[in-house]
């Protein structure tokens, strides 16, 4: 009971994040013409991908690295703020420019720039909070920024408004105020505290951890997103749009699994580091069976909308039966992925990097492949073909890595809720 209470506790930030975000994306969908609505879902995948090196870069080693003595907590600290805060303003002028290029307004190029730093420096935030055990933090936080995206759309929607610098201006908003319920210690910590001089301590950070890491997460995001950046570059954004509604109903399980792998990975890790492997092994078998029931719920009300009320989500001049097919192709996307990321959580805990990125090494390149040539075959519709590939063999060799990590550990359980 208490473990069910803990992941509800755990999901309610994210599920408010995803429930938030998706209605943002419905009401643009409806507002905007499909290249607008196009280049606004590339920007969100590209500021996805960005939280995902974070995740690499900073909150992947942080549980390791922030589990010793305090006087070495107190430099590793400042060094992860500081070099964390540096790479955010990089972040900013790298948004700045692609919505530049993509042709987008300039006010609300540098707003989603704004939004894209202020996210990765809040999910940094969220990333320290549950190592320092306080989790209730990434949950206010994560309420507040739903709740402030929310009426902003509430506003857009009682003005009529059609411009793209209401809602990408809630985003900056929303992204701003989430770093308030941190508190005045940790944002002085991190805006006032920090040091260039801290900076290339990362050095070792990178050696030891992150390097693995961070190939691990951009091969992973070459296997996942492999059609958002071939089908825009090839085909435009107009072209991605129909994908990217397709994948609206999927947003909330992706959200919410990499939130409660962001809650998880610290849990594991002091349990392994404390030698509870039991432990961690159940730990494993409950995470799995709540992403189960995520995905389910997720297909049932996938396939309940598509059926019964198709025109509450997508606008009528985009096609029923591309995006049909395309929901469904992406519920199978979502369910490998679900199927998988339990073992490499464990994995990541275990600070087993290097076996991660051999994994989605060899899956990008599937993904790459497969997406170009199903795009050039069949459309990009059936790019998704190429994602599905890509994820299926980045989940048999994770599983095949974690059986080889366990025979390493003394004494491992009979029954690990592994794959057989």
């Amino acid at each position: 009971m208490w473990k069910t209470l803990r992941y509800g506790l755990a999901a309610a930030g994210p599920v408010g994040t995803a429930g938030s975000q998706f209605v943002l994306s419905v009401q643009l969908l409806h507002v905007l013409d499909p290249g607008a609505f196009g280049t606004f879902s590339f920007l969100l995948v590209a500021s996805q991908l960005s939280t995902g090196l974070w995740s690499a870069l900073f909150c992947a080693p942080m549980p390791i690295l922030l589990s010793r003595d305090e006087d070495r907590d107190q430099v590793m600290r400042r060094c992860l703020m500081s070099t964390s805060l540096a790479l955010s303003v990089v972040a900013f002028a790298i948004f700045a420019t692609i919505g530049l290029l993509l042709r987008t307004d300039a006010t609300a190029s540098l707003l989603f720039a704004g939004y894209a730093m202020l996210m990765l420096l809040r999910w940094f935030a969220r990333a320290y909070a549950y190592a320092m055990g306080k989790q209730w933090l990434t949950t206010i936080s994560d309420l507040v920024y739903s709740l402030t995206l929310l009426s902003s759309v509430g506003l857009v929607s009682l003005s009529h408004s059609t411009s793209i610098l209401a809602p990408y201006a809630g985003l900056f908003v929303g992204a701003l105020l989430s770093l308030l319920p941190f508190g005045p210690r940790y944002l002085k910590r991190q805006f006032l505290e920090v040091s260039p001089r801290a900076v290339p301590l990362y050095a070792k950070v990178w050696r030891e951890h992150s390097g693995w890491s961070l190939t691990g997460v951009l091969t992973t995001e070459a296997t996942a997103n492999a059609h958002a950046y071939i089908v825009t570059l090839i085909s435009g954004a107009t072209a991605f749009a129909p994908l990217a509604a397709s994948a609206l109903l999927m947003r909330p399980i992706s959200v919410t699994t990499n939130a409660l792998t962001e809650f998880e990975r610290p849990q594991m890790a002091r349990q392994l580091a404390e030698d509870r492997h039991q432990e961690t092994f159940a730990t494993v078998r409950f995470f799995r069976a709540m992403l189960a029931i995520a995905w389910i719920a997720t297909v049932v009300v996938a396939l309940v909308m598509m059926r019964y009320a198709p025109g509450a989500l997508f606008p009528k001049d985009y096609d029923r039966h591309y995006l049909v097919i395309g929901t469904l192709l992406w519920l199978a996307i979502a369910g490998v992925r679900t199927l998988r990321t339990p073992e490499s959580v464990l994995l990541q805990a275990a600070g087993q990097f290097k076996p991660l990125a051999h994994a989605s090494m060899v899956s990008c390149g599937v993904s790459i492949v497969g997406v170009a040539g199903f795009l050039l075959i069949g459309g990009p519709l059936y790019s998704l073909v190429g994602v599905l590939l890509g994820e299926a063999v980045v989940a048999a060799w994770i599983w095949r890595a974690k059986s080889r990590w366990q025979a390493t550990v003394p004494n491992p359980p009979l029954e690990t809720g592994s794959r057989p």
